[in-house]
């Protein structure tokens, strides 16, 4: 069958278990495996295309861009597409400190695996999808090349190791696999972004985006189970605050949300292997690559320290300079971009959500507005 019907369910004996609450999936009880540092960091800057795409997701038609922004589902029990990339046998932490041999098999947009007792389970993968190497420090579990997969930190893990008599093969043969994850998120990640590049020059006759900096399609964390892709445009300061403006499209039409970026705010990267995440306060955002997170992370940095050093706010020529060097930057990103495989979504779409937008300080998360709110008002609000 070209597209495989498995689910995010797990079947042991009497009757099925759901979601990543099974035993299958972990807390996290594991180290971060510091010798692995620089693997990690080697593994982050390769990009290979991976094999094995379905024919099937290849569509060479452009689809129309409507307007409104598109919600896709994040839950992890979405069928699993095409047939498996790779399949081969792992080990699974099925106890605290023991591993239990597994047939796993690594699909375009997730994995399955079977236990020996028949426990069997599949979970589709998300942009917000994270993988990592790590190590145990004491028993059986300590001698394996081992790494985990989560939906999200701190979400349960699913722990997963390699077993060889050479300590070297057994590090290759890890990192094939982490990089195999870690490319079937990226590959997720770029079916549902448009083509559409990254930019810095304003809008010709749109007047809100006079203040852009920098500005793309991002993923946008909506909630537990939902993403939206949405036009970001980072703001230059004003006084003692930025803006991140959160349109529907390109086309900074329609306002979706705004966030305040204070001297306080937090802006960091969320690490894993090729992780292309990045938190903004309480907002969950992936780019396109890791490249281009790095591009929004060092923006957003240097807008908090005009801010943190009380600088003026900068005049038009000064917002010119600022661009011209962030337009290097894109172009330096471009120039790394491997073409597009799959042009089809990798993840169901469900209904678009209309986001609330949080108060000042962004301290809340994001939710959906309620059928009250939407007989209230028609139009999202601004912080």
């Amino acid at each position: 069958a070209i597209f495989a019907q498995a689910v995010c369910s797990f079947r042991c004996g009497s009757g099925p278990m759901h979601g990543w609450s099974s035993p299958l999936f972990k807390t996290c009880v594991c180290d971060i495996d510091n010798r692995d540092e620089e693997v990690d960091r080697k593994l982050a800057r390769q990009y290979p295309q991976p094999l094995g795409i379905p024919q099937e997701l290849h569509d060479p038609c452009a689809v129309s861009k409507g307007r409104g922004f598109v919600t896709y589902s994040s839950a992890p029990d979405q069928p699993l597409l095409g047939v498996p990339i790779r399949e081969e046998s792992l080990w699974h932490l099925s106890t605290q400190d023991r591993f239990e041999q597994v047939s796993f098999s690594l699909y375009v947009n997730g994995f399955a695996f079977s236990t020996p007792g028949g426990a069997e389970a599949s979970v589709s993968l998300s942009p917000f999808s994270l993988v990592r190497n790590c190590r145990f420090q004491s028993g059986e579990c300590a001698k394996l090349k081992s790494f985990k997969v989560s939906l999200l930190e701190p979400d349960p893990c699913c722990y997963f190791a390699v077993r060889n008599t050479c300590e070297r093969e057994a590090e290759e043969e890890r990192s094939e696999w982490v990089l195999g994850l870690s490319h079937t998120i990226l590959l997720i990640t770029d079916s549902l972004l448009p083509t559409f590049p990254v930019t810095c020059d304003p809008l010709p006759g749109v007047p809100q985006t006079a203040r852009r900096l920098m500005a793309g399609y991002l993923i946008h964390k909506d909630d537990g189970n939902s993403i939206s892709v949405l036009f970001c445009e980072l703001h230059a300061h004003t006084g003692s605050s930025a803006r991140l403006v959160l349109y529907e499209n390109e086309l900074c039409e329609s306002l979706v949300m705004d966030i305040l970026i204070t001297e306080s705010s937090v802006c960091c990267d969320v690490v894993g292997i090729n992780c292309s995440c990045f938190i903004v306060d309480c907002h969950h955002f992936a780019s396109q690559t890791p490249s281009e997170r790095k591009l929004w992370l060092r923006a957003l940095s240097n807008v908090k320290v005009k801010i943190q050093s009380q600088a003026p706010e900068p005049t038009e020529e000064e917002l010119q300079h600022y661009r011209s060097s962030i337009r290097e930057n894109i172009a330096a990103l471009q120039a790394t971009l491997e073409p597009r495989i799959v042009n089809h979504p990798l993840l169901t779409r469900c209904a678009r959500k209309t986001l609330r937008p949080v108060g000042k300080g962004d301290v809340d998360l994001p939710r959906a507005i309620s059928a009250d709110d939407l007989m209230a008002t028609d139009k999202p609000q601004v912080s």
